[in-house]
């Protein structure tokens, strides 16, 4: 991964039994761990985004399937 030059330092501490396990292991944790941290605030964001289209689907009123019919035939004549 390239040196990104406006990039911030973050640091975790962890036990010493837990990084003489992660020195026995070939991965590259930092980036690991800045996988990590991206796919948790994709959840988030995705989960921010559904309460948001559920708060407005409580909102919304309901269409009779009528008027849904309608929309769809005056649509095809187009």
């Amino acid at each position: 991964m390239a040196v990104v030059s406006n990039a911030s330092v973050i640091t975790s501490r962890v036990p010493s039994e837990l990084k003489k396990e992660m020195s026995r292991v070939k991965v590259n944790w930092s980036e690991y761990i800045r996988n990590a941290i991206k796919v948790k605030l994709e959840e988030h964001r995705m989960k921010v985004a559904s309460a948001k289209i559920e708060e407005i689907m409580k909102r919304a009123k309901e269409v009779p399937s009528e008027e849904l019919v309608s929309w769809i035939r005056e649509s095809r004549e187009r």
